[in-house]
């Protein structure tokens, strides 16, 4: 009776050895499975890549962005710099003839020079110059027999006129010009007020009179 629950005792019971072989093969399984990836993770790194891939192409091109900027900032402020410096050659160039002019002509004219010579001379060069600003888009602005304009002219006073209506420039003090399209001096002018009081009735009654035939009066006395 005794030996017999023993020996049931016996099997049912492992030995230590069984029980650390069958530990050791878990933990064997459990590290295969750690060491081969799932698929999502493959999915996952690969995509990771392509990521990094991308990033480094933007940066890349950031880079490059980055220097062609910086390249033509310093382009763009030598180009400043010589247009401030060296703008005025064209326009130098344009008036250096009406320069040797007047040279050649302060180095040949005398006190006991013709006046009409000196007044020639003047009026070539008067002549050259306004060429050369025509070249260059300065235009004189026109004033007398124009109507006023205060984007072109500058009234410095009025005055009545017989001969000119009103609002109408009857005198130049100084000449206006433009560059293209823009007014860099406004013409100074005198401008008409119209006729003065009375000269209008005075005008029109000499006109009537003019136009009709001069009758003799009538001498009541006389025999028909």
């Amino acid at each position: 009776m005794f030996n017999k629950s023993s020996r049931q005792e016996t099997q049912e019971v492992e030995s230590p050895e069984s029980m650390s072989g069958a530990q050791d093969s878990d933990k064997a399984q459990n590290v295969c499975q750690l060491d081969e990836p799932s698929a999502g993770e493959a999915a996952g790194s690969s995509e990771f890549a392509a990521l990094q891939e991308k990033h480094q192409q933007l940066q890349d091109q950031f880079t490059r962005l980055a220097a062609d900027f910086d390249n033509y900032r310093k382009r763009t402020r030598e180009e400043q710099e010589s247009l401030a410096k060296y703008g005025a050659q064209k326009s130098i160039l344009e008036l250096l003839p009406v320069l040797d002019n007047l040279e050649r002509a302060t180095g040949s004219l005398k006190e006991d020079s013709d006046p009409k010579l000196l007044y020639k001379s003047f009026s070539m060069m008067h002549r050259q110059l306004m060429d050369g600003l025509d070249n260059m888009g300065v235009k004189k602005i026109p004033s007398v027999g124009q109507v006023f304009d205060p984007l072109q002219h500058e009234a410095v006073s009025q005055t009545a006129s017989v001969e000119f209506p009103e609002d109408t420039i009857i005198h130049e003090v100084q000449s206006g010009y433009q560059l293209h399209d823009k007014i860099i001096r406004p013409a100074m002018v005198i401008v008409s007020t119209g006729a003065p009081e009375g000269a209008a009735t005075e005008a029109s009654q000499s006109a009537t009179t003019a136009g009709e035939p001069i009758q003799k009066p009538v001498n009541p006395f006389a025999q028909s």
